[in-house]
């Protein structure tokens, strides 16, 4: 009865000790994913102090050493309240690798979005949606509405398979409401009196 009774203790401490060791080694993990965030965002700030940035994901891998580090990748939005925000992706390795990384993907650049008429139009990101609201054949009236209304900035959504651009100023008495596909077709174009 002894002998079962130990067993019994020795079995029910070896869970605790086995749930204890993957607590911390979760802890662990954490830890260093929170360094990893913790060093991508203050070199963000310090690369592109006036840019909205946002860390888009954290993703453990291996080196060739079997060693862990992080591969990081970041938004970076330039002119983001603006009708010509310029997004890119930049991503970075934490610790350091001896690899070099990937260079920087630009999104948006130069006020352009589905500029090639050959190839699929994806409106994939907020930013592109921004530059869309304005630029595409149909709106020339919201590009006159941002050019005559110098504090007009932009309001994006996206709802299901579109975006819904509202583009509005404090001291203007309308505002514009449009809805582009995600695959660039301009649904409507609107222009809506503000409620008093």
């Amino acid at each position: 009865m002894a002998v079962k009774r130990e067993l019994w203790l020795i079995f029910i401490l070896v869970i605790v000790i086995a749930i204890l060791i993957s607590f911390i080694s979760f802890f662990n993990i954490n830890v260093e994913q929170a360094d990893a965030k913790k060093f991508v965002q203050e070199d963000l700030r310090t690369k592109f102090p006036n840019a909205d940035t946002e860390i888009l994901s954290i993703t453990e891998k291996k080196d060739e050493k079997d060693q862990k580090y992080f591969e990081v990748k970041a938004r970076v939005t330039k002119y983001p309240n603006s009708a010509c925000p310029e997004r890119l992706h930049t991503y970075y390795n934490y610790p350091k690798q001896n690899f070099v990384n990937p260079p920087d993907e630009i999104i948006t650049k130069n006020c352009v979005v589905c500029a090639d008429p050959d190839k699929q139009c994806v409106l994939a990101f907020p930013e592109e949606a921004v530059i869309a609201s304005h630029t595409f054949k149909g709106t020339e009236q919201v590009d006159n509405y941002i050019k005559g209304e110098a504090s007009a900035t932009p309001t994006v959504k996206q709802v299901s398979n579109s975006w819904i651009i509202i583009w509005g100023s404090d001291v203007a008495s309308s505002f514009y409401e449009i809805e582009i596909a995600r695959n660039g077709t301009l649904i409507s174009v609107n222009k809506k009196a503000k409620e008093i």
